[in-house]
């Protein structure tokens, strides 16, 4: 079975901490909500707000993965669609089907990261 886009897992709204762990350590699907929020260009109070976590989380997530691109690489944004002979993987933040581990790893961290400097705010 196919695994659900960025866009189709947060389209209904971001996930929900259980009560009682609001202070706990951001969970990876925290961390996807976070890449999809500033994919559609939310500011970090926005997406904090959303998760009910301090804004401060959100950009401390932010420069973590601009100075270490590979922990993208640690949240599942890409499932394999063809068989290991043909290397066929489908990217979870476009749908772009990619073939070859490194290319879509590479593929994963130029939507996030690209050739762009790391934001200010």
């Amino acid at each position: 079975m196919a695994k659900l886009t960025l866009e189709e897992r947060f389209h209904d709204g971001p996930p929900a901490r259980p009560p009682g762990e609001a202070r706990g350590w951001m969970t990876a699907e925290e961390r996807r909500f976070i890449l999809w929020a500033f994919r559609e260009q939310w500011p970090a109070a926005r997406i904090g707000r959303a998760l009910g976590v301090n804004e401060a989380t959100v950009r401390r997530f932010r420069k973590t993965y601009w100075r270490e691109p590979a922990v993208l690489l640690e949240l599942a944004l890409f499932e394999m669609v063809g068989t290991p002979k043909n290397d066929e993987f489908r990217c979870l933040v476009c749908s772009d089907r990619v073939l070859g581990r490194s290319e879509v790893e590479e593929h994963i961290i130029e939507h996030f990261v690209g050739d762009r400097r790391p934001p200010v705010s």
